[in-house]
């Protein structure tokens, strides 16, 4: 990966964070220790988001994962990327033994990250092209510009992860 995939990388698991924790957390936490209940509601009016708004099973055991799972790993990741950059600064054999191992070790888990999270978006970019429809009133279907619109603020987060499994 070069530098400045990293850096973008390094800054995409960190402001990765709060989006988990604030945003997406909301699709299985009760409404109580929700801590951005007005920001959801928000982006689902806004952006029509009828999978936020419904909340299906599978996208819950989506959200779990990505809560158990990917939130700890973008610590790791942030970590990880940070010591890479520090041994990079040394030049004995052993920092490069040491640096090796551990590009080795976070290329295999931005790959497991990738595809995770690209797999995942996709399905809901799927359910948005077959089932999307409009969270208020009464439900009518979406129109192919209003699915493209939703469809436009999902892609990020298919084609980000997605490029990890090319690095």
């Amino acid at each position: 990966m070069r530098p400045a995939e990293e850096k973008f990388y390094f800054y995409y698991f960190l402001v990765h964070i709060p989006i988990t924790t604030f945003i997406d957390a909301s699709v299985v936490l009760p409404g109580n220790l929700q801590f951005s209940k007005d920001l959801v509601a928000w982006h689902i009016k806004n952006n029509n988001d009828f999978l936020l708004y419904e909340k299906p099973l599978w996208l819950k055991a989506f959200v779990l994962v990505e809560l158990l799972f990917q939130l700890p790993g973008f610590f790791w990741f942030v970590i990880k990327f940070k010591e890479v950059w520090r041994l990079r600064n040394h030049d004995s054999k052993e920092t490069k033994a040491l640096l090796k191992s551990t590009e080795n070790t976070l290329t295999k888990w931005l790959h497991v990250y990738g595809w995770n999270a690209s797999a995942t978006t996709f399905i809901c970019l799927i359910t948005v092209w077959l089932r999307g429809y409009y969270p208020f009133g009464d439900f009518l279907p979406m129109p192919h510009k209003a699915k493209f619109k939703l469809i436009s603020l999902y892609i990020p987060y298919l084609l980000i992860p997605l490029r990890l499994l090319f690095v």
